[in-house]
C-alpha cells in the first residue's frame, strides 16, 4: 500500500515538473522571439547603413586615389 502511495506522490510530482517545464520552455520561446525582433532592428538600422558606406567607400576610392596621386606628382615638380 505505501509502494503505491509513493508511486502516485511520485507521479504528481513529475506532473508538476513537466508543467512547470512546459511554462519555462513557453517563456522562452517569447524570449527567443523578442530577442531575434531587436537582432532584425539592429541589422535594419546598423549593418545595412554600414553596407551603404562600405559600398560608397569603395566606389569613391579609385577617384580619391587618383587624386591624391595627381597632387603628389604635382608636389614633386
Amino acid at each position: 500500500m505505501s509502494l503505491a502511495i509513493g508511486f502516485i506522490v511520485l507521479v504528481i510530482f513529475l506532473s508538476i515538473l513537466i508543467f512547470y517545464g512546459i511554462l519555462v520552455l513557453r517563456d522562452f520561446s517569447k524570449v527567443v522571439g523578442d530577442v531575434e525582433e531587436v537582432v532584425a532592428r539592429i541589422h535594419k538600422t546598423i549593418v545595412e547603413p554600414l553596407r551603404a558606406v562600405d559600398y560608397l567607400i569603395e566606389k569613391a576610392r579609385p577617384y580619391v586615389e587618383s587624386i591624391i596621386e595627381s597632387k603628389l606628382k604635382s608636389k614633386k615638380k
